[in-house]
């Protein structure tokens, strides 16, 4: 599959967000569309340990298109990229990359699934978080929470 590169992108510092947008754009070219940043803390608590509150999260998507097997090059290299912004050994950003077409939302992961995870290679995953049937959103039991809310669909919608 092809489709536009996304990375979803979760910070609190807007100076961290800044500086790794300046690098990814460098890296990945122009921006298509760049989403409305949201609180995140409201869906988990799972990164409090590691990255604090207030974390807030938005979505970039590019002009780039990229195929399926391209997302474990990019994966790996915006792990580069988190690593560069560590504080006290934990990430200040988070970065997941994926592709979006009309046909679907696909993220990147080091995480394996057990039958909703496909196997890229070089320890990187595909894991469809929506598909998308016209102006429809189809979620699966493993979408992540901030993927079902609609105010996100509209964005992936207008910008696919």
């Amino acid at each position: 599959m092809k489709g536009n590169l996304i990375i979803a992108i979760m910070y609190s510092d807007k100076r961290v967000y800044g500086q790794v947008k300046d690098i990814l754009i460098k890296e990945y070219g122009e921006i298509k569309a760049e989403s409305d940043e949201y609180d995140f803390d409201q869906f988990t608590s799972f990164y409090e340990k590691e990255m604090g509150k207030g974390l807030v999260k938005r979505f970039l998507i590019f002009v780039k298109d990229i195929e399926k097997k391209d997302l474990i090059e990019i994966k790996n290299k915006i792990t580069e990229i988190e690593k560069e912004f560590l504080k006290d050994e934990n990430r200040t950003i988070n970065l997941d990359p994926g592709y979006i077409n009309g046909d679907e939302l696909v993220l990147a992961s080091f995480k394996s699934g057990t039958n909703y995870k496909e196997d890229l290679g070089g320890g990187v995953y595909a894991h469809k978080v929506l598909e998308f049937k016209e102006k429809n959103v189809e979620r699966f039991w493993h979408t992540f929470p901030d993927y079902r809310v609609k105010e996100n669909q509209d964005f992936f919608i207008d910008n696919i």
